[in-house]
Formats: C-alpha cells, sequence, structure tokens
C-alpha cells in the first residue's frame, strides 16, 4: 500500500510534504512521482497541478486528496479516472492564512491605507474622516469554511458583516445571508467591501460583471481570494475607471500566472498578489491529509469530497 505525491508546482516544497506525510502515517510508503515503483501499490493520489494523464496508471486507486483548497487542477484532466472520491483540503493553517490576508486588505481599505499611499506621492498632507468598524459593511461571496471563518474574525473586529451564497444556509451567527440569484443585488447593494471567496463553477463564473458590480455602492471596494473567472476582469477595469469601486486587491485571476500585458497590473487602483492568499502548510496539510485516508481505510467518508453536482 502506497501514496503518491504528484505536482508540477511544488516540486521544490516536495521533500517536505514527503517527510510530512511520512510522519504522520508511518505505516504508508510515501512516493514522490515520477519515482512510483510499483504501480500496483499506489492506493492514494495527493496532488496539486498533476501532469495530465497519470492517474489513470494506478488500477488499485481508492481516491485523489488535493493538496490545496481547491480541486479546479483535479477536474480539469481530462483522463480523469470515473468514480474515484476527490478530496478537498479544509485545514486549520490555511484558513488562518486566508483570514489574515483578508484582514490586511479590509484594515487597508477600511483605514484609507490605499488612499494615503496616493496622497504620498504628491505630498499630500490630508487626514481623512475615520469610518468606525461597525459602521462598514463587509460582504462575502462564498459561507464555506472558510468564508465562515473570515466573516467571524471580522465580526470580532465590530464590522458588519453579511454574506451571500446559491443555497439557503443556518447557523451562521451573527452575519445576515442573502441566497440565489435574486437576493445578488440586494446583497452587493449594502456591500462596502466585497470578499469573494466562492469556488468556480458553471454557476459562479463571470457571476460578476458590469451589471451586478454596479450594485456596489459608490467608493466600496473588492477583494478576491476566491476563483478568477468569478469577476469578469475587463468590466472590472472598465467601473474601476469610472471611479465607482475605488480599488480592489486581487489574488486569482482568469488566467494564472498573470499575463505581462494584463491591463490589471499597470492599473494604479488594483493590487496584484501571485496566488498567495491562502498557502498550504505541509506540516499542518499533511495530517490533515493522513486523518482523511485513515478514515477512507476505515470506511468512512472523508471531509470534504468534492460534489459534482454542486461544483465545490
Amino acid at each position: 500500500m502506497a501514496i503518491l505525491l504528484a505536482s508540477t508546482d511544488f516540486w521544490e516544497d516536495m521533500e517536505v510534504w514527503s517527510s510530512g506525510l511520512q510522519d504522520a502515517m508511518p505505516e504508508m510508503d510515501v512516493r514522490v512521482y515520477p519515482d512510483e515503483g510499483d504501480v500496483n501499490d499506489i492506493e492514494y493520489a495527493v496532488v496539486w497541478k498533476h501532469p495530465r494523464g497519470i492517474l489513470t496508471r494506478y488500477p488499485n486507486l481508492k481516491a485523489i486528496l488535493s493538496l490545496g483548497a481547491g480541486v479546479d487542477h483535479v477536474i480539469s484532466d481530462p483522463e480523469l479516472p470515473d468514480g474515484l472520491p476527490i478530496v478537498r483540503l479544509v485545514d486549520k493553517k490555511l484558513t488562518h492564512e486566508m483570514i489574515l490576508h483578508s484582514l490586511h486588505w479590509v484594515l487597508h481599505f477600511h483605514s484609507d491605507q490605499y488612499l494615503y499611499r496616493i496622497q504620498q506621492q504628491s505630498r499630500e498632507w490630508i487626514q481623512q474622516s475615520s469610518v468606525q468598524s461597525e459602521d462598514r459593511t463587509i460582504g462575502i461571496m462564498g459561507l464555506g469554511n472558510i468564508g465562515k471563518a473570515i466573516g467571524d474574525s471580522l465580526i470580532n473586529l465590530d464590522f458588519k458583516v453579511i454574506g451571500w451564497g446559491a443555497s439557503p444556509k443556518s447557523s451562521l451567527g451573527a452575519i445576515e445571508y442573502y441566497y440565489a440569484q435574486e437576493q445578488l443585488s440586494g446583497f452587493l447593494s449594502q456591500t462596502d467591501i466585497l470578499i469573494n471567496v466562492l469556488p468556480l463553477t458553471e454557476n459562479t463564473k463571470d457571476i460578476l460583471t458590469k451589471s451586478e458590480l454596479s450594485y456596489l455602492p459608490k467608493g466600496s471596494f473588492i477583494i478576491n481570494i476566491g476563483r478568477g473567472g468569478i469577476i469578469n476582469e475587463n468590466d472590472l477595469l472598465s467601473i474601476l475607471d469610472t471611479g465607482h469601486i475605488a480599488a480592489a486587491a486581487l489574488d486569482v485571476f482568469a488566467e494564472e500566472p498573470l499575463p505581462e500585458n494584463n491591463s490589471l497590473w499597470n492599473h494604479p487602483s488594483v493590487y496584484v498578489t501571485p496566488h498567495i492568499a491562502g498557502q498550504s502548510n505541509p506540516s499542518s496539510a499533511a495530517k490533515t491529509i493522513a486523518e482523511n485516508i485513515r478514515l477512507l481505510e476505515k470506511g468512512q467518508d472523508p471531509y470534504p469530497i468534492y460534489s459534482l453536482n454542486s461544483g465545490y
């Protein structure tokens, strides 16, 4: 019985991942692609942007586990084996990193740091009026584990938090919740700072076009840490040019790496980071992956399993 680690992105970290998994599951043989050994031994594939087509090589494969929160890199494989559970990574360290990233940009925009930077370049000494956190509404699109954790952290800082998702939810505490397309405009119209944590599915692709973005109040902000392709980038540039949206902090893009000729790089109201909002912590994530493999070995369901119907 063996675990295969496969990635085209994490090569420099494969030794760390391998050691982490081996420490978490000393009873298992951990192999790193392409040093796979006997393909019949491979029962679990732990992957991130794996070489396309390799998963068909392992006749005894029981499950595919992601090294990150998303599984786009898995399901986009045209030769993906049918019928295998695909397990997303929900790890406390990864969630914590996404909370910190979100808090950084919320506070940056809330306290007018973006504006003071502009003023510094012009050597202008202008004190902006302070806005209390309870008077600032943060809207979160995507109230799964990560979105809910971000919302709770913001509530602890006295921000008003509202949320939106595709379907009804309960037990969201102080977060006022909106759902479905019919309630999207009402949600957006109250949102001063929008945080997108939605996964990319057929239903969420281009869900925020110029029409939807126009519902945001004038002078609002956008933070995208979900997936590129959810916000139409051309429409976002257009509405930024009008000044209706004051600034956007973007960590994910429709095409990654972001092409050098993409206008988002040069826009004065856009902050670009290279998909680093929720980087996996090998030590912590290896333990979470090991726990899910043990559940599978016991015939129990790991958490969370990717759902083909919902797209996440």
